[in-house]
């Protein structure tokens, strides 16, 4: 985001209809300019057009009403739930924070989609995806919370940081938080064992409580490195599913001059073959009109011998 949207200079222009936003960008400019303040002029003029799914996220950001508030109430509660999940705490909360973020989502992007449709503009599963990934970043990220939440984005964001974690991320997690506890349980009891060693009870007992210590650690680890291979799974998840949007879009496009180069090849072999018929034609004519003066000539010749 440029200093100026920052600044709300301009902000007007993001409110307004897709179709409408360079020739006011341009106006605004212009007078800008004529007030004496061409540094700002400047920065206007630079100011792009969003994409219809940047639009349709600003306008969700400008609407009255709760607009994005439980999506990024969402998106802090799932940042939390992940922090704590990579210190090997509260699985079920994180698997809680990541539905309530991806319900959150999903409502977000139908209102986006009708606001698209009511303003007369396409609702392709690519735009969708854009959306989602633009929502799915605001979530993720404080600072990309607070470009959305301007409702002034040029671009689409894409998710970065935990990214989205699914349903079955953690399944079995409370099976081995228990298991950690009932091991935590020995561990304190190994520990105060060992305590009491020093007052005549056996040594090893301190030992075994070292090892649980040890394995709760280990087993917290695990669960810290599935959190962060499951984040990074659903990011590329969602990256390869826009890239096979993209890729399809792209074909679709190339199919499509391909059929209009096939045409227009159709219509030059039309134009080729009809020029041809015309030159037969004209040549034709032409030996027409040879035969034809010779005739007279004759004719004329003819007459004179007569004479």
């Amino acid at each position: 985001m440029s200093e100026l949207a920052d600044a709300q200079v301009g902000d007007e222009l993001f409110g307004l209809p897709p179709e409408e936003f360079v020739a006011a960008r341009d106006d605004l400019a212009r007078r800008l300019r004529r007030e004496g303040e061409p540094e700002a002029a400047k920065q206007v003029k630079a100011l792009r057009r969003p994409p219809l799914s940047a639009w349709a996220v600003n306008q969700l950001a400008r609407r009255p009403g709760e607009g994005l508030g439980p999506l990024l109430a969402a998106g802090e509660r799932l940042r939390a739930a992940h922090q704590a999940a990579l210190a090997g705490e509260g699985a079920a909360e994180l698997r809680a924070a990541a539905k309530d973020e991806r319900d959150a989502v999903a409502g977000l992007v139908r209102s986006a989609m009708e606001l698209l449709g009511e303003a007369g503009h396409p609702t392709t599963d690519a735009t969708r995806d854009r959306v989602a990934a633009t929502l799915h970043a605001a979530a993720a990220s404080p600072e990309a919370a607070a470009q959305v939440g301007s409702g002034r984005l040029t671009a689409d964001l894409d998710p970065a940081g935990f990214g989205a974690v699914g349903d079955g991320a953690f399944e079995g997690g409370e099976a081995a938080g228990a298991a950690t506890g009932r091991r935590g349980a020995g561990t304190t009891a190994g520990r105060a064992a060992g305590r009491g060693g020093r007052a005549g009870v056996e040594p090893a007992a301190e030992g075994n409580g070292d090892r649980g210590a040890a394995a709760e650690d280990e087993a917290a680890a695990r669960r810290a490195r599935r959190a962060v291979a499951v984040a990074a799974r659903d990011d590329a998840r969602k990256r390869a599913r826009l890239a096979a949007d993209q890729a399809v879009l792209a074909t679709r496009h190339a199919e499509r001059l391909g059929r209009l180069a096939d045409q227009a090849e159709r219509e030059a072999g039309r134009a080729r073959a009809t020029a041809a018929a015309a030159i037969e034609a004209a040549s034709a004519a032409r030996e027409r009109a040879t035969r034809a003066a010779k005739d007279l000539r004759e004719a004329e010749d003819r007459i004179s011998a007569d004479h």
